[in-house]
Protein backbone atom coordinates (compact mmCIF):
# COMPACT_ATOMS: atom_id res chain seq x y z
CA UNK A 1 0.00 0.00 0.00
CA UNK A 2 2.25 3.14 -0.97
CA UNK A 3 2.13 6.30 0.69
CA UNK A 4 3.15 9.61 -1.11
CA UNK A 5 2.26 13.03 -1.65
CA UNK A 6 -1.04 13.19 -4.07
CA UNK A 7 -0.68 15.50 -6.84
CA UNK A 8 -1.58 15.28 -10.87
CA UNK A 9 1.51 13.99 -11.83
CA UNK A 10 1.50 11.19 -9.37
CA UNK A 11 -1.68 9.67 -9.76
CA UNK A 12 -1.56 10.04 -13.61
CA UNK A 13 2.19 8.07 -13.62
CA UNK A 14 0.64 4.91 -11.89
CA UNK A 15 0.44 2.35 -14.73
CA UNK A 16 -2.77 0.52 -14.22
CA UNK A 17 -2.54 -3.80 -13.40
CA UNK A 18 -3.91 -6.23 -13.28
CA UNK A 19 -5.64 -5.30 -10.14
CA UNK A 20 -7.01 -2.26 -8.08
CA UNK A 21 -3.67 -0.14 -7.13
CA UNK A 22 -4.06 2.29 -4.00
CA UNK A 23 -2.27 4.61 -3.71
CA UNK A 24 -2.46 6.79 -0.11
CA UNK A 25 -1.79 10.86 0.20
CA UNK A 26 1.00 11.39 2.71
CA UNK A 27 -0.25 15.40 3.38
CA UNK A 28 -3.87 13.67 4.59
CA UNK A 29 -3.96 10.25 6.25
CA UNK A 30 -6.98 7.97 5.15
CA UNK A 31 -7.59 9.80 1.63
CA UNK A 32 -6.11 7.73 -1.59
CA UNK A 33 -6.75 7.54 -4.78
CA UNK A 34 -7.60 4.12 -6.73
CA UNK A 35 -6.07 3.04 -10.10
CA UNK A 36 -8.49 0.54 -11.49
CA UNK A 37 -6.62 -2.20 -14.13
CA UNK A 38 -9.22 -0.51 -17.18
CA UNK A 39 -6.81 3.07 -16.44
CA UNK A 40 -10.11 4.84 -14.04
CA UNK A 41 -8.42 6.70 -11.47
CA UNK A 42 -11.06 7.33 -8.48
CA UNK A 43 -10.51 9.31 -5.49
CA UNK A 44 -11.55 7.51 -2.09
CA UNK A 45 -11.05 7.50 1.52
CA UNK A 46 -10.80 4.76 3.98
CA UNK A 47 -11.89 5.26 7.89
CA UNK A 48 -13.37 2.64 10.78
CA UNK A 49 -17.00 3.19 11.08
CA UNK A 50 -18.71 2.25 14.77
CA UNK A 51 -21.17 -0.60 14.19
CA UNK A 52 -23.93 -1.88 16.35
CA UNK A 53 -22.41 -3.77 19.41
CA UNK A 54 -19.61 -2.19 19.32
CA UNK A 55 -18.12 -3.59 15.91
CA UNK A 56 -16.33 -1.62 14.05
CA UNK A 57 -15.56 -1.71 9.89
CA UNK A 58 -13.84 -0.85 7.28
CA UNK A 59 -15.53 1.83 5.09
CA UNK A 60 -14.13 2.90 1.72
CA UNK A 61 -16.36 5.74 0.72
CA UNK A 62 -15.98 7.15 -3.84
CA UNK A 63 -15.61 10.66 -3.87
CA UNK A 64 -15.18 11.03 -7.94
CA UNK A 65 -12.92 10.22 -10.70
CA UNK A 66 -10.25 12.29 -11.34
CA UNK A 67 -10.22 14.73 -13.96
CA UNK A 68 -13.79 14.06 -14.31
CA UNK A 69 -14.38 16.71 -12.71
CA UNK A 70 -12.18 16.22 -9.64
CA UNK A 71 -8.83 17.49 -9.53
CA UNK A 72 -6.37 16.51 -6.54
CA UNK A 73 -7.07 19.97 -4.68
CA UNK A 74 -10.40 19.20 -4.64
CA UNK A 75 -10.86 15.93 -4.07
CA UNK A 76 -8.86 16.42 -0.37
CA UNK A 77 -10.73 19.19 0.38
CA UNK A 78 -13.78 17.05 0.25
CA UNK A 79 -11.48 14.40 1.80
CA UNK A 80 -10.88 16.51 4.57
CA UNK A 81 -14.90 17.64 5.20
CA UNK A 82 -16.07 13.76 5.04
CA UNK A 83 -13.35 12.47 7.54
CA UNK A 84 -14.04 15.57 9.82
CA UNK A 85 -18.02 14.04 10.38
CA UNK A 86 -15.92 10.79 10.86
CA UNK A 87 -14.08 12.27 13.59
CA UNK A 88 -17.34 13.25 15.19
CA UNK A 89 -18.50 9.12 15.09
CA UNK A 90 -20.58 9.64 12.09
CA UNK A 91 -20.26 7.53 8.85
CA UNK A 92 -20.63 9.60 5.60
CA UNK A 93 -20.92 6.00 3.77
CA UNK A 94 -24.07 4.73 5.69
CA UNK A 95 -25.29 8.50 5.51
CA UNK A 96 -24.94 8.65 1.66
CA UNK A 97 -26.45 5.36 1.09
CA UNK A 98 -30.22 6.51 3.32
CA UNK A 99 -29.86 9.65 1.16
CA UNK A 100 -29.74 7.43 -2.14
CA UNK A 101 -32.56 4.81 -0.91
CA UNK A 102 -35.13 7.73 0.10
CA UNK A 103 -33.86 9.09 -3.07
CA UNK A 104 -34.58 6.10 -4.87
CA UNK A 105 -37.72 5.06 -3.17
CA UNK A 106 -39.20 8.75 -3.64
CA UNK A 107 -38.48 8.45 -7.64
CA UNK A 108 -39.93 4.97 -7.56
CA UNK A 109 -43.41 6.14 -5.93
CA UNK A 110 -43.27 9.28 -8.31
CA UNK A 111 -42.48 7.95 -11.50
CA UNK A 112 -42.93 3.84 -10.48
CA UNK A 113 -46.55 3.85 -10.62
CA UNK A 114 -46.63 5.76 -14.25
CA UNK A 115 -44.37 3.50 -15.46
CA UNK A 116 -45.94 0.47 -13.99
CA UNK A 117 -49.26 1.48 -15.38
CA UNK A 118 -51.32 -1.80 -16.37
CA UNK A 119 -50.88 -0.71 -20.34
CA UNK A 120 -47.44 0.12 -19.84
CA UNK A 121 -46.59 -3.55 -18.54
CA UNK A 122 -48.82 -5.27 -21.26
CA UNK A 123 -46.44 -3.34 -23.88
CA UNK A 124 -43.58 -4.61 -22.35
CA UNK A 125 -44.80 -8.11 -22.18
CA UNK A 126 -45.90 -8.24 -25.57
CA UNK A 127 -42.47 -6.87 -26.36
CA UNK A 128 -40.35 -9.06 -25.19
CA UNK A 129 -42.39 -11.92 -26.10
CA UNK A 130 -41.10 -10.44 -30.20
CA UNK A 131 -42.93 -13.12 -31.84
CA UNK A 132 -45.31 -12.33 -34.79
CA UNK A 133 -46.80 -15.88 -35.09
CA UNK A 134 -50.82 -15.99 -34.95
CA UNK A 135 -50.87 -17.00 -31.39
CA UNK A 136 -48.75 -14.24 -30.10
CA UNK A 137 -50.78 -11.60 -32.44
CA UNK A 138 -53.98 -12.90 -30.95
CA UNK A 139 -52.34 -12.43 -27.40
CA UNK A 140 -51.62 -9.33 -27.89
CA UNK A 141 -55.16 -8.34 -29.53
CA UNK A 142 -56.75 -9.80 -26.56
CA UNK A 143 -54.32 -8.12 -23.72
CA UNK A 144 -54.81 -4.55 -25.33
CA UNK A 145 -58.78 -5.15 -25.66
CA UNK A 146 -58.99 -6.56 -21.96
CA UNK A 147 -56.65 -5.06 -19.38
CA UNK A 148 -55.32 -2.17 -20.86
CA UNK A 149 -58.67 -0.86 -21.94
CA UNK A 150 -60.03 -1.72 -18.77
CA UNK A 151 -57.83 -0.73 -16.70
CA UNK A 152 -54.83 0.93 -18.63
CA UNK A 153 -53.82 3.91 -16.55
CA UNK A 154 -54.34 1.97 -12.93
CA UNK A 155 -50.75 0.83 -11.19
CA UNK A 156 -50.58 -3.08 -11.92
CA UNK A 157 -50.50 -4.11 -8.61
CA UNK A 158 -53.36 -2.26 -8.00
CA UNK A 159 -55.75 -4.85 -9.98
CA UNK A 160 -57.66 -7.33 -7.84
CA UNK A 161 -59.43 -10.78 -8.56
CA UNK A 162 -62.70 -8.79 -8.69
CA UNK A 163 -61.84 -6.64 -11.39
CA UNK A 164 -60.99 -9.97 -13.54
CA UNK A 165 -64.11 -11.44 -12.22
CA UNK A 166 -66.20 -8.18 -13.88
CA UNK A 167 -63.84 -8.04 -16.91
CA UNK A 168 -64.71 -11.78 -17.56
CA UNK A 169 -68.37 -11.42 -16.50
CA UNK A 170 -68.87 -8.22 -19.12
CA UNK A 171 -67.26 -10.04 -21.61
CA UNK A 172 -69.52 -13.05 -21.07
CA UNK A 173 -72.55 -11.50 -21.68
CA UNK A 174 -70.85 -10.44 -24.82
CA UNK A 175 -68.88 -14.01 -25.80
CA UNK A 176 -68.29 -16.40 -24.01
CA UNK A 177 -65.62 -17.33 -26.26
CA UNK A 178 -63.80 -14.41 -26.17
CA UNK A 179 -64.47 -14.36 -22.57
CA UNK A 180 -62.21 -17.83 -22.37
CA UNK A 181 -59.84 -16.97 -24.53
CA UNK A 182 -59.12 -13.46 -22.93
CA UNK A 183 -58.48 -15.15 -19.54
CA UNK A 184 -56.44 -17.61 -21.12
CA UNK A 185 -53.77 -14.65 -22.12
CA UNK A 186 -54.60 -12.88 -18.73
CA UNK A 187 -53.03 -15.42 -16.51
CA UNK A 188 -49.68 -16.32 -17.59
CA UNK A 189 -49.81 -12.34 -17.80
CA UNK A 190 -49.90 -11.79 -14.26
CA UNK A 191 -47.68 -14.82 -13.59
CA UNK A 192 -44.75 -13.03 -15.56
CA UNK A 193 -45.92 -10.00 -13.33
CA UNK A 194 -45.41 -12.20 -10.23
CA UNK A 195 -42.36 -13.45 -11.38
CA UNK A 196 -40.94 -10.24 -11.93
CA UNK A 197 -41.85 -8.58 -8.64
CA UNK A 198 -44.41 -6.04 -10.26
CA UNK A 199 -47.37 -7.55 -8.39
CA UNK A 200 -47.64 -9.50 -4.30
CA UNK A 201 -50.03 -11.64 -5.86
CA UNK A 202 -51.67 -12.72 -9.07
CA UNK A 203 -55.40 -11.48 -8.87
CA UNK A 204 -55.81 -14.85 -11.21
CA UNK A 205 -54.87 -17.16 -8.19
CA UNK A 206 -57.77 -19.56 -7.39
CA UNK A 207 -59.73 -18.03 -10.33
CA UNK A 208 -61.67 -20.55 -12.33
CA UNK A 209 -61.32 -20.59 -16.08
CA UNK A 210 -64.34 -19.60 -17.76
CA UNK A 211 -66.43 -22.99 -19.19
CA UNK A 212 -65.77 -23.88 -22.95
CA UNK A 213 -68.68 -22.54 -24.88
CA UNK A 214 -70.99 -24.89 -26.75
CA UNK A 215 -70.34 -25.13 -30.09
CA UNK A 216 -72.04 -23.27 -32.53
CA UNK A 217 -74.39 -24.68 -35.19
CA UNK A 218 -75.80 -22.40 -36.63
CA UNK A 219 -76.35 -22.45 -40.92
CA UNK A 220 -77.67 -19.59 -42.74
CA UNK A 221 -81.03 -20.71 -45.21
CA UNK A 222 -81.29 -20.36 -48.65
CA UNK A 223 -83.17 -17.33 -48.25
CA UNK A 224 -81.28 -15.94 -45.55
CA UNK A 225 -77.73 -16.49 -47.69
CA UNK A 226 -79.52 -14.42 -50.51
CA UNK A 227 -80.11 -11.29 -48.01
CA UNK A 228 -76.69 -11.61 -46.84
CA UNK A 229 -75.31 -11.34 -50.25
CA UNK A 230 -77.53 -8.65 -50.97
CA UNK A 231 -76.91 -7.17 -47.58
CA UNK A 232 -73.53 -6.89 -48.68
CA UNK A 233 -73.88 -5.78 -51.97
CA UNK A 234 -75.62 -2.10 -50.26
CA UNK A 235 -72.42 -1.94 -47.52
CA UNK A 236 -70.39 1.41 -48.80
CA UNK A 237 -66.36 0.27 -48.38
CA UNK A 238 -65.00 -3.07 -48.93
CA UNK A 239 -66.32 -4.80 -45.92
CA UNK A 240 -69.31 -6.17 -48.63
CA UNK A 241 -66.58 -7.83 -50.60
CA UNK A 242 -65.44 -9.48 -47.15
CA UNK A 243 -68.77 -10.97 -46.52
CA UNK A 244 -68.81 -12.37 -50.08
CA UNK A 245 -65.44 -13.79 -50.03
CA UNK A 246 -66.05 -15.59 -46.78
CA UNK A 247 -69.44 -17.43 -47.96
CA UNK A 248 -67.50 -18.44 -51.04
CA UNK A 249 -64.25 -19.73 -49.81
CA UNK A 250 -65.23 -20.91 -46.33
CA UNK A 251 -62.18 -19.67 -44.97
CA UNK A 252 -61.57 -17.85 -41.25
CA UNK A 253 -62.43 -14.27 -41.12
CA UNK A 254 -58.73 -13.23 -40.08
CA UNK A 255 -57.61 -14.90 -42.57
CA UNK A 256 -59.85 -13.16 -45.75
CA UNK A 257 -59.44 -9.58 -43.83
CA UNK A 258 -55.47 -10.23 -43.93
CA UNK A 259 -55.79 -11.09 -47.51
CA UNK A 260 -52.45 -9.79 -49.07
CA UNK A 261 -51.85 -9.10 -52.78
CA UNK A 262 -48.53 -11.04 -52.42
CA UNK A 263 -50.61 -14.49 -51.93
CA UNK A 264 -52.44 -14.34 -54.85
CA UNK A 265 -51.82 -16.22 -58.28
CA UNK A 266 -55.10 -14.29 -60.41
CA UNK A 267 -53.73 -16.35 -63.19
CA UNK A 268 -53.95 -19.86 -61.77
CA UNK A 269 -56.87 -18.90 -59.77
CA UNK A 270 -54.99 -19.91 -56.02
CA UNK A 271 -54.66 -17.87 -52.69
CA UNK A 272 -51.56 -19.13 -51.22
CA UNK A 273 -51.76 -18.75 -47.58
CA UNK A 274 -48.79 -19.23 -45.48
CA UNK A 275 -48.57 -20.79 -42.01
CA UNK A 276 -48.07 -17.52 -39.92
CA UNK A 277 -51.54 -16.17 -41.44
CA UNK A 278 -53.54 -19.92 -40.43
CA UNK A 279 -54.76 -20.63 -36.96
CA UNK A 280 -53.01 -24.24 -37.09
CA UNK A 281 -49.76 -22.52 -38.14
CA UNK A 282 -49.94 -24.80 -41.64
CA UNK A 283 -49.80 -22.97 -45.23
CA UNK A 284 -52.98 -23.39 -46.96
CA UNK A 285 -53.78 -23.24 -50.64
CA UNK A 286 -57.37 -22.00 -51.78
CA UNK A 287 -58.74 -22.45 -54.98
CA UNK A 288 -60.59 -19.28 -56.39
CA UNK A 289 -63.93 -19.66 -58.17
CA UNK A 290 -65.22 -17.39 -60.86
CA UNK A 291 -67.33 -15.69 -58.73
CA UNK A 292 -64.26 -15.12 -55.91
CA UNK A 293 -62.10 -14.19 -58.67
CA UNK A 294 -64.41 -11.15 -59.69
CA UNK A 295 -64.73 -9.67 -56.61
CA UNK A 296 -61.27 -9.48 -55.67
CA UNK A 297 -60.64 -8.33 -59.19
CA UNK A 298 -63.13 -5.49 -58.51
CA UNK A 299 -60.77 -4.27 -55.50
CA UNK A 300 -58.59 -1.18 -56.14
CA UNK A 301 -54.71 -1.88 -55.31
CA UNK A 302 -53.76 0.53 -53.24
CA UNK A 303 -51.23 -1.12 -51.08
CA UNK A 304 -49.97 -4.69 -49.45
CA UNK A 305 -53.59 -5.37 -48.64
CA UNK A 306 -56.75 -5.87 -50.06
CA UNK A 307 -58.98 -4.17 -47.21
CA UNK A 308 -56.78 -2.18 -45.78
CA UNK A 309 -58.09 -0.56 -41.99
CA UNK A 310 -57.56 2.86 -40.91
CA UNK A 311 -53.66 2.62 -42.61
CA UNK A 312 -52.91 1.17 -45.64
CA UNK A 313 -50.14 -0.83 -44.23
CA UNK A 314 -52.65 -2.65 -41.64
CA UNK A 315 -55.79 -5.20 -42.23
CA UNK A 316 -59.17 -4.31 -42.35
CA UNK A 317 -60.60 -4.55 -38.24
CA UNK A 318 -63.88 -3.01 -36.62
CA UNK A 319 -65.86 -5.77 -37.43
CA UNK A 320 -68.76 -5.88 -34.30
CA UNK A 321 -69.14 -2.11 -35.79
CA UNK A 322 -69.55 -3.21 -39.32
CA UNK A 323 -71.65 -6.36 -39.04
CA UNK A 324 -73.97 -4.04 -37.40
CA UNK A 325 -74.25 -1.91 -40.54
CA UNK A 326 -74.70 -5.70 -42.16
CA UNK A 327 -77.65 -6.17 -40.26
CA UNK A 328 -79.61 -2.97 -41.09
CA UNK A 329 -78.26 -3.87 -44.57
CA UNK A 330 -79.93 -7.15 -44.96
CA UNK A 331 -83.16 -5.39 -42.74
CA UNK A 332 -83.19 -3.06 -45.41
CA UNK A 333 -82.91 -6.00 -48.61
CA UNK A 334 -85.64 -7.79 -46.95
CA UNK A 335 -87.89 -4.99 -46.88
CA UNK A 336 -87.46 -5.31 -50.50
CA UNK A 337 -88.93 -8.62 -51.42
CA UNK A 338 -91.93 -10.23 -52.00
CA UNK A 339 -93.36 -11.88 -48.05
CA UNK A 340 -94.59 -14.96 -47.91
CA UNK A 341 -97.63 -15.16 -45.21
CA UNK A 342 -97.21 -19.19 -45.55
CA UNK A 343 -93.92 -19.18 -44.35
CA UNK A 344 -92.65 -18.43 -40.28
CA UNK A 345 -91.33 -14.81 -40.32
CA UNK A 346 -87.51 -15.16 -41.46
CA UNK A 347 -85.15 -14.58 -38.01
CA UNK A 348 -82.87 -11.44 -37.68
CA UNK A 349 -79.12 -11.35 -39.10
CA UNK A 350 -78.40 -10.08 -35.80
CA UNK A 351 -78.81 -14.01 -34.77
CA UNK A 352 -75.95 -15.28 -37.18
CA UNK A 353 -72.55 -14.24 -36.90
CA UNK A 354 -69.87 -13.63 -39.76
CA UNK A 355 -68.18 -17.20 -38.47
CA UNK A 356 -71.35 -18.87 -39.66
CA UNK A 357 -70.86 -18.37 -43.07
CA UNK A 358 -67.92 -20.54 -42.98
CA UNK A 359 -69.88 -23.41 -41.93
CA UNK A 360 -72.42 -22.64 -43.87
CA UNK A 361 -69.99 -23.09 -46.60
CA UNK A 362 -68.88 -26.30 -45.28
CA UNK A 363 -73.09 -27.65 -44.45
CA UNK A 364 -73.62 -26.89 -47.89
CA UNK A 365 -70.94 -27.94 -49.79
CA UNK A 366 -71.31 -31.69 -47.45
CA UNK A 367 -75.40 -31.46 -49.04
CA UNK A 368 -74.70 -31.72 -52.66
CA UNK A 369 -72.22 -34.32 -51.64
CA UNK A 370 -68.73 -33.17 -51.21
CA UNK A 371 -67.28 -35.76 -49.12
CA UNK A 372 -65.89 -34.78 -45.59
CA UNK A 373 -62.26 -35.11 -45.54
CA UNK A 374 -62.26 -32.61 -48.67
CA UNK A 375 -64.21 -30.26 -46.77
CA UNK A 376 -61.48 -30.85 -43.83
CA UNK A 377 -58.73 -29.55 -46.21
CA UNK A 378 -60.72 -26.93 -48.00
CA UNK A 379 -61.18 -25.60 -44.62
CA UNK A 380 -57.60 -26.02 -43.63
CA UNK A 381 -58.43 -28.12 -40.06
CA UNK A 382 -56.53 -30.50 -38.43
CA UNK A 383 -59.26 -32.75 -36.75
CA UNK A 384 -61.94 -35.07 -37.91
CA UNK A 385 -60.88 -37.34 -40.61
CA UNK A 386 -57.79 -35.49 -41.11
CA UNK A 387 -56.98 -35.81 -37.49
CA UNK A 388 -55.11 -38.97 -35.27
CA UNK A 389 -53.70 -42.04 -37.35
CA UNK A 390 -55.17 -40.68 -40.67
CA UNK A 391 -53.83 -37.13 -40.33
CA UNK A 392 -50.37 -38.68 -40.15
CA UNK A 393 -50.75 -41.45 -42.97
CA UNK A 394 -52.91 -39.84 -45.34
CA UNK A 395 -50.68 -36.38 -46.59
CA UNK A 396 -53.00 -36.14 -49.92
CA UNK A 397 -54.30 -32.63 -50.73
CA UNK A 398 -57.36 -33.70 -53.00
CA UNK A 399 -56.90 -30.39 -54.58
CA UNK A 400 -59.12 -31.43 -57.97
CA UNK A 401 -61.58 -32.36 -55.39
CA UNK A 402 -60.94 -29.55 -53.70
CA UNK A 403 -61.47 -26.87 -56.52
CA UNK A 404 -64.51 -28.71 -57.65
CA UNK A 405 -66.38 -28.50 -54.79
CA UNK A 406 -65.50 -24.85 -54.29
CA UNK A 407 -66.45 -24.22 -58.33
CA UNK A 408 -69.85 -25.86 -57.61
CA UNK A 409 -70.12 -24.17 -54.21
CA UNK A 410 -69.88 -20.93 -55.58
CA UNK A 411 -72.07 -21.88 -58.46
CA UNK A 412 -74.85 -22.95 -56.25
CA UNK A 413 -73.98 -19.75 -54.18
CA UNK A 414 -74.67 -18.04 -57.40
CA UNK A 415 -77.85 -19.41 -57.95
CA UNK A 416 -79.34 -18.72 -54.34
CA UNK A 417 -79.21 -14.92 -55.10
CA UNK A 418 -79.74 -14.50 -58.26
CA UNK A 419 -82.76 -16.74 -58.42
CA UNK A 420 -81.44 -18.26 -61.60
CA UNK A 421 -79.86 -21.71 -62.35
CA UNK A 422 -75.98 -21.09 -63.54
CA UNK A 423 -75.22 -20.40 -66.73
CA UNK A 424 -75.08 -23.04 -69.36
CA UNK A 425 -71.52 -23.14 -69.71
CA UNK A 426 -70.88 -23.74 -66.00
CA UNK A 427 -71.13 -27.37 -65.24
CA UNK A 428 -71.84 -29.20 -61.45
CA UNK A 429 -70.20 -31.15 -58.98
CA UNK A 430 -71.66 -34.01 -60.33
CA UNK A 431 -71.26 -33.40 -63.74
CA UNK A 432 -67.52 -32.71 -63.30
CA UNK A 433 -67.38 -36.02 -61.60
CA UNK A 434 -68.80 -37.47 -64.37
Amino acid sequence: MAVTKLSKTTIEAVQPGDRDIYLWDSALGRFGVRVTPAGARIYLIQYRAKMPAGVSKTRRLVIGHHGRPWTIDQARAEARQLLAKVDLTQDPFADREAARSTQAEAILQAVGRERDTVRNVVDRYIELRGSQSRSALETSRLLRRGPSTEWGDRHIGDVRRSDVADLIDKLSLRSPAIARSTFAVVRPFFSWCLERDLIERSPCDGFRAPPRPKPRERVLTNDELRLAWLGADRLSGTFGQIVKLLLLTGQRRGEVAGMLWSELDLEAGIWRLPGERTKNGRAHEVDLSRQALAIIKSVSRTGPHLFPGRGLETAATGFSATKRQLNRRVREAGALLPIDTDQPPMPSAATWRLHDLRRTAATGMAGMGVAPHVIERILNHVSGAQGGLIGVYQRHEYRPDRRAALFAWADRVEEIVSGQPAPSNVTHLAERRA
